[in-house]
């Protein structure tokens, strides 16, 4: 985790620097401006240290709303849906080359809507240069628990049933013939755990085509649950209440600006 943190931050300090160096070489040139006004809607996809390669989706809205000690200030709000994974899910082969996660009882949530501030610290100039802002933001968690399901051979003669995990009942490894899948009942026996969460992040606004743009948020959320979910047999690994991410997300929208 730590190692993580290190590399997004090295990131952001490289983005930093380039992007201070784009803005003084463009000073001489262009007149400087106070404060920005304009709406931006963008859609993403996002990976955290708690989850795997695909790890969310984002939909994110910020509109200028005035300046904070000459620095554009924007309201920022956001919906994210996030699958959280526990450090020790470890994918294991089957007899028959299927895969299933080792004492996983349940799938993990989070759809978490946001409300925050954005500072915009670097404009970008028209198209060209990196504009850099810093995101604040925060609101309640609400927690999805859902059944992890796999594919057991009860009898141990080909009588295939799907049936919620459980390492206690399930301990024939040989007669586990693979996950169920994400989508497998997916509403049924679904429970709510409601939370809280904040995030900090830098945001990375790369690319402007007209009134297309495409950035990146790079930065660390910390979550609470009202209680432990269970993502693990807790028989087999401790659940955590809380839990802390260093993420990234990358997303592509468009941007309306007031003359």
């Amino acid at each position: 985790m730590a190692s993580v943190i290190v590399k997004f931050l090295s990131i952001f300090f490289v983005l930093f620097s380039v992007s201070t160096f784009a803005q003084r070489k463009s000073s001489s040139t262009a007149p400087k401006k106070t404060s920005e006004d304009y709406k931006m809607l963008a859609y993403g996809a996002t990976t955290n240290t708690n989850s795997g390669l695909l790890g969310g989706v984002v939909v994110r809205h910020s509109s200028a709303i005035g300046t904070k000690k000459g620095h554009p200030l924007h309201r920022y709000i956001a919906i994210e849906a996030i699958n959280i994974k526990h450090p020790k899910e470890k994918s294991e082969p089957t007899s028959i080359a299927n895969r299933f996660i080792y004492g996983k009882t349940n799938y993990l949530f989070s759809v978490r809507p946001q409300y925050g501030r954005e500072i915009v610290y670097f404009k970008k100039n028209g198209e060209d240069g990196i504009g850099i802002s810093l995101i604040v933001a925060g609101g309640p968690s609400i927690g999805i628990q859902k059944p992890y399901y796999i594919k057991y051979d009860r009898t141990g003669r080909g009588q295939i049933e799907v049936v919620q995990y459980d390492p206690n009942i399930h301990k024939e490894l040989n007669r586990i013939q693979g996950s169920a899948g994400i989508w497998q009942d997916f509403f049924k026996g679904m429970s709510l755990n409601p939370g809280a969460h904040v995030k900090i992040a830098a945001n990375i606004d790369m690319n402007t085509f007209g009134n297309s743009l495409t950035g990146f948020e790079i930065g660390l959320t910390a979550e609470a649950f009202s209680r432990k979910p269970e993502i693990m047999s807790s028989q087999l690994s401790q659940n955590s209440q809380f839990y802390t991410a260093g993420f990234l997300t990358v997303y592509f929208g468009n941007r309306k600006q007031k003359k």
